[in-house]
């Protein structure tokens, strides 16, 4: 039987593969109970709204769907006709051997439903309000902080990293997230997390989404740790080192992160997991130029420029 062709799309700024035929039955006859119980919510326009405030600073950027869904460095979502079992359960459990990461950890249900309301709500008008209450025209000026983000006009895949403001970025000791606060370069910097003087070998891309979207951690040195004391703090990190009495873990809560001894005494339970325990909000800390900086940056002793077009090539069609 021929393959099906399967078309790459994003959801909170990670890239999800859908099967073009989403009205298999398999998926409907599984869900057909929780979307009857959900169908006249996804038609609401408050239960609509709340889905967009959603999407729109966690989706929207303009390398994943950009603005309102409507199409950026990955295809538009809305307007497309995708069913809700299978968008429910793409971003609940997301999709093995891709980004996509499973969100049901991250919001409840509730809120995944919300999701699935606004891409599936009708495309209005270009004048049409967004969900921060300003027009499609005005929320291209917006972006994080208050900073420009491009919206990805024709020709801006040209748009061109530059090593020197990346550099800037990288080692920014006026943002608590800045790069430094937990890596290194060239010997400058921390050095609970890998040291990144290497890593230009890698593609703008593989880079850039390291960034934007931290996968699991690669190396069993950097696996996050979570300890609960007896006291119910519970205590996120990377593990330094342990002895018979204590646990040296750097407590990455906040940054920049803090080295803290904790008596085994105190430990009520212990886990190890495989995230990455890199913040995930990088999109909305920098603008899409300042990605691209810091990316240039890491890359700064390889030949080239490094451009947009460099971090969106293979994002739309997969097959």
């Amino acid at each position: 039987m021929a393959r099906t062709p399967t078309v790459r799309i994003a959801v909170g700024g990670l890239f999800i593969v859908l099967p073009v035929i989403f009205g298999a039955s398999s998926i409907r006859n599984s869900s057909t109970l929780l979307i009857a119980q959900q169908d006249q919510k996804l038609k609401d326009s408050k239960f609509i709204a709340e889905g967009a405030k959603l999407f729109q600073p966690n989706c929207s950027s303009a390398y994943c769907h950009g603005k309102d869904g409507m199409g950026g460095g990955a295809p538009a979502l809305r307007g497309k006709g995708l069913e809700a079992a299978y968008l429910f359960k793409t971003i609940s459990n997301g999709l093995s051997g891709t980004p996509m990461r499973p969100f049901k950890s991250d919001l409840p249900e509730e809120k995944i439903w919300q999701l699935v309301a606004y891409i599936m709500s009708p495309v209005s008008g270009g004048d049409a309000p967004t969900a921060s209450g300003l027009t499609a025209a005005e929320s291209v000026k917006s972006g994080p902080a208050g900073a420009e983000r491009p919206a990805m006009p024709a020709g801006s895949s040209t748009l061109t990293g530059d090593p020197s403001a990346g550099k800037l970025l990288f080692f920014d000791s006026s943002q608590s997230k800045s790069c430094q606060s937990c890596h290194s370069f060239q010997g400058m910097g921390a050095a609970f997390g890998p040291d990144l003087s290497k890593f230009g070998s890698r593609s703008a891309r593989e880079l850039f989404l390291a960034i934007v979207m931290p996968a699991e951690a690669r190396d069993q040195r950097y696996l996050t740790t979570i300890i609960t004391t007896k006291d119910h703090e519970t205590i996120t990190g990377i593990k330094k080192e342990e002895d018979a009495d204590s646990v040296r873990i750097y407590d990455v809560s906040e940054l920049p992160a803090v080295m803290r001894t904790v008596q085994k005494s105190e430990i009520a339970a212990s886990e190890t997991s495989n995230a990455s325990a890199m913040p995930k909000d990088y999109a909305k800390i920098y603008t899409l130029k300042q990605l691209l900086d810091i990316v240039a940056f890491l890359k700064s002793e390889a030949k080239g420029a490094v451009q947009l077009k460099d971090i969106l090539q293979s994002s739309s069609v997969a097959r």
